[in-house]
């Protein structure tokens, strides 16, 4: 049973790949620059953060994500980042780094409307493990003819507006290069392009009352293949330091977040509660992410319970 496990993991994770190919995230609202390059810079500080999603818990060879990006500005219109993750998902595993530049044009004289325009290049290590690997024949060429472990570059862009810290909408694509490369070394090579990705990401914050908000956020994400993803995230918040909300992701999931900011400091958490059929052989998904903001402006981001009035003695 646990090799027939191993053997349906392996062939769900190969077309969630294919269909898939950039790593999934359920709190992509937190960090927009993973998923358009124009909104590198957008931020009134440096976010530094680190994230890991573990998706389809105890499903064999399911997909494991770690990543650790930051961005920030360099001049007072230009802003520069990047991010190095590590996917893995059964025997195989993405690992890379993307480097990203925006200019960001002022709209208004006010500057509280502004366009991000980002540019993006990566470069992606596929490797797979052969000794993860069973197969009905002995020594079977395709595998022991091993793996090219070769890297392959590629290339993004990005529109991003936002309207201070309350409305943002971009439309971005990914893949652009879509170099095929022969990842297998065996003569019967098998092509296997990097197909382009296109985002659309919206989002509005309401405000409910002097304490609490409302923040509505999609992203829409069409593959060249043919396969076509829509989440939807609402999320309350008390005093900008907590929040609590959820999200649905089409034919996919439910997932149910919570997180808080305590000064530099913003953490989050979900899970996911699969929908697909895959949810007879798993306990869901969890993702985690830690986030350190730096450079902020002074009293920025400072926690409600920091922000209590001082009496002093008057002077005589």
């Amino acid at each position: 049973m646990k090799k027939f496990l191993i053997i349906v993991a392996i062939a769900s994770v190969s077309n969630f790949v294919s269909a898939q190919q950039i790593s999934l995230n359920s709190q992509y609202l937190f960090n927009e620059m993973l998923v358009n390059p124009g909104a590198t810079g957008s931020k009134e500080y440096v976010p530094i953060q680190v994230a890991f999603r573990k998706q389809w818990a105890g499903f064999a060879g399911a997909p494991v994500t770690q990543s650790l990006s930051a961005h920030g500005k360099v001049a007072k219109k230009m802003g520069f980042g990047g991010s190095l993750f590590n996917d893995v998902a059964g025997p195989s595993r993405r690992t890379g780094v993307n480097l990203n530049g925006a200019y960001h044009l002022q709209l208004d004289k006010s500057n509280n409307h502004r366009l991000g325009m980002g540019v993006g290049v990566s470069m992606a290590q596929h490797i797979i493990d052969v000794n993860r690997l069973t197969t009905y024949l002995p020594d079977d060429p395709a595998v022991t003819a091993g793996y090219n472990n070769q890297i392959v570059p590629d290339a993004n862009v990005g529109l991003y507006y936002y309207f201070k810290d309350k409305g943002y909408a971009g439309l971005s694509a990914y893949n652009l290069v879509e170099l095929k490369r022969d990842l297998y070394d065996y003569e019967n090579s098998v092509g296997n392009p990097l197909v382009r990705t296109y985002y659309f990401l919206g989002g509005y914050n309401f405000t409910l009352s002097k304490n609490f908000g409302f923040k509505l956020s999609t992203l829409v994400q069409g593959i060249e293949t043919g396969t076509i993803q829509i989440d939807g995230t609402g999320l309350f918040t008390f005093k900008d330091f907590l929040w609590l909300g959820a999200s649905y992701r089409n034919g996919d999931a439910v997932a149910f977040m919570i997180g808080g900011q305590a000064g530099p400091f913003k953490l989050g958490y979900s899970y996911d509660y699969t929908l697909s059929d895959i949810a007879d052989y798993s306990y869901g998904s969890h993702e985690v992410f830690l986030e350190l903001q730096i450079f902020k402006s002074k009293g920025e981001g400072r926690t409600p319970w920091l922000k209590r009035n001082r009496i002093y003695a008057p002077k005589i």
